[in-house]
């Protein structure tokens, strides 16, 4: 691999793992398509998988007191269903396909952020369960149950504390049963899990920064970022994605 894209995917990689550590999500949104790209291959979304889940590891001792534990197991729940497909579309899909559907999920849902997700207030077991689906079934495909799973958790009025807690938790029952999956669904090769041990000081650098950052900088301003990032990045995927030709999709 060239050493500028090393390049691209230890920064790609410490920025989200900065993002996910103030916000409780943004591993999966950012540094996701970025090694999607750059691999050029379906199991670069197990690397996701792997990063993300250290970072649950290391935040869930310090989160778990000020998790909302009934919001954390229905989301899990639900995750237990709608993971298979997500596996399903994994197997499926080709690189470009990939792409697109990861670039089409992320538009679709800074855009839901920009209208302050209307619709997602309504509170009850049968929304949590819905919601926590979506997020197993993009979490299978795309490495990414965090956005699904954080508008559920600040549409029904959580504050910016608990929602990171809340959602730190249930990354940490949910990555496991993921990277399984992925794992019985992907022919994976020992270069895959070289390049996840290769982003491990730059994920673990990254989180350090953020949670050191969780406390001290406004909200406003990182909601303002993250909303930058998702946007370049989904511009990127969709641009990639029709490049390629709707031939190759699948």
């Amino acid at each position: 691999m060239p050493d500028p894209l090393q390049l691209i995917l230890h920064a790609a990689a410490a920025v989200a793992a900065f993002f996910q550590s103030v916000t409780g999500i943004g591993f999966g949104m950012i540094a996701g398509p970025v090694v999607l790209v750059i691999l050029e291959d379906p199991a670069a979304v197990v690397i996701s998988t792997l990063m993300s889940w250290l970072i649950g590891l290391v935040l869930f001792p310090f989160l778990r007191h000020g998790t909302d534990w009934r919001l954390a197991l229905r989301l899990l729940g639900g995750a237990v269903l709608g993971l298979p497909f997500g596996l399903f579309i994994l197997g499926l899909a080709s690189v470009a396909g990939l792409k697109l559907l990861c670039g089409v999920v992320i538009a679709s849902l800074t855009a839901m952020m920009l209208l302050g997700a209307p619709g997602m207030r309504t509170k009850g077991l049968t929304g949590d369960l819905i919601f926590g689906a979506l997020a197993g079934f993009f979490g299978g495909c795309l490495a990414m149950p965090g956005p699904t799973a954080v508008l559920r958790a600040g549409g029904i009025g959580l504050d910016k504390a608990t929602v990171r807690a809340t959602m730190v938790s249930f990354f940490a029952l949910v990555w496991p049963m993921i990277f399984l999956g992925q794992w019985a669904t992907l022919d994976l090769k020992t270069e895959t899990f070289l390049n996840a041990a290769m982003l491990v000081p730059a994920t673990l650098a990254g989180l350090a920064l953020g949670n050191y950052a969780a406390t001290r900088v406004s909200e406003r301003f990182f909601r303002a970022l993250v909303i930058f990032f998702l946007i370049a990045t989904a511009t990127s995927l969709l641009f990639d994605a029709a490049r390629s030709g709707l031939g190759d999709m699948i």
